[in-house]
């Protein structure tokens, strides 16, 4: 009786009661920026995501209801991330390599799914990830192969099997239908049909001259004619046009600035300068058109604006930047401030001649 009593009594206390959307983003205080002040603010960090609960999803009387007989549902959480893909303003994609699986969020309606791939096949080692118009496409170096999966997370096929030693990051370019798929186990560059998934070219060989490649990792297209790869094992970032004939080289060994000791994700930015990751420096380092070295973002820590083994790197269409930070389970999202980035400025803070 007393606890029928108990159970009328909350649901009188939560009728008519609910939990609206929260910012999923709220305004950080004091705020983390790049470079520190006084220097004018050009990279500003906006949040983080570390689990479900990040959504701040509008709840229901009903949901609050039962939560509170049965206490609050365990959120989905990020094991290990990896790669990031942002569809328009809405669709998240996060590879978990820790977990074996793929994460999509959508922002908008703050719902978060994760699939395994299939009961046949399940994911073993995802890295890559990139949207190929409303359809997700997932390299998995452990099964040699990629996964294309429907945008609710339902697996359409996989490919690859025949061509592929151990595919990492991925780039597309949909003008001409090319998916360009790093393949560390063979340190070169295989370009597919993303429609029918067959092979078109391949660039690159093992070695560390000019344009050939040691255990590269991760690829960005900047939606021109320049594709960036981080040559991990040659402690740089060689820059391609599309038929893989070599641009230019950007970084070397060594611990100053604009060197690399692990440099791992890439990406450009709307203005195409080039981000990259380095998961043992634990920043991103920002580079202009010529190569030149702007301005370096973060360092090793758990704390806001740190990072712990950071690998993949996303910018979308309104100069956010999501960052996969591994080891801190968690993305971390930064925002350019694009009326104050002077380049000249930047180079000129950096000693960068």
């Amino acid at each position: 009786m007393k606890q029928r009593v108990l159970i009328i009594a909350m649901l009188l206390l939560v009728t008519g009661c609910q939990q609206p959307a929260g910012e999923i983003f709220p305004v950080i205080e004091p705020a983390v920026v790049w470079p520190a002040p006084p220097e004018a603010t050009r990279i500003r960090l906006v949040g983080t995501l570390s689990d479900s609960r990040d959504l701040k999803a509008e709840q229901s009387s009903s949901e609050i209801f039962k939560a509170a007989l049965r206490g609050p549902r365990p959120p989905i959480t990020l094991a290990g991330p990896h790669g990031v893909a942002l569809l328009g303003d809405v669709l998240l994609a996060i590879t978990d390599s820790g977990a074996g699986a793929v994460h999509i969020i959508d922002l908008r309606q703050r719902t978060h799914t994760v699939t395994y791939g299939s009961e046949e096949a399940r994911l073993a080692a995802p890295v890559g990830v990139v949207w190929m118009g409303e359809h997700l496409l997932v390299s998995d170096g452990q099964r040699h192969e990629m996964f294309e999966f429907e945008r609710t997370g339902r697996l359409l096929r996989r490919f690859g099997e025949t061509m592929l030693v151990r595919p990492v990051g991925m780039a597309y370019d949909a003008t001409g239908d090319e998916l360009y798929v790093v393949d560390g186990g063979t340190h070169t560059i295989k370009v597919l049909r993303g429609s029918t998934g067959e092979l078109v070219r391949s660039f690159g060989q093992r070695g560390s001259g000019a344009g050939e490649l040691n255990f590269p990792t991760h690829i960005a297209f900047d939606g021109e004619d320049r594709l960036a790869v981080a040559d991990s094992g040659n402690f740089r970032v060689q820059l391609f046009n599309r038929r893989g004939e070599l641009l230019a080289s950007i970084g070397r060994k060594g611990d100053g600035a604009g060197d690399f000791a692990l440099p791992k994700g890439v990406a450009f930015d709307s203005a195409g300068r080039l981000y990259v990751v380095d998961a043992q420096f634990e920043n991103f380092q920002i580079f202009d058109r010529q190569g030149r070295l702007l301005l370096a973002v973060g360092e090793e820590g758990v704390g806001l604006g740190q990072f712990s083994l950071p690998a993949g790197i996303f910018i979308d269409h309104n100069n956010r930047i999501w960052v996969a930070d591994s080891a801190n389970r968690r993305l971390q999202v930064f925002e350019i401030q694009a009326d104050r980035v002077n380049e000249a400025a930047l180079v000129a803070q950096q000693g960068v001649d």
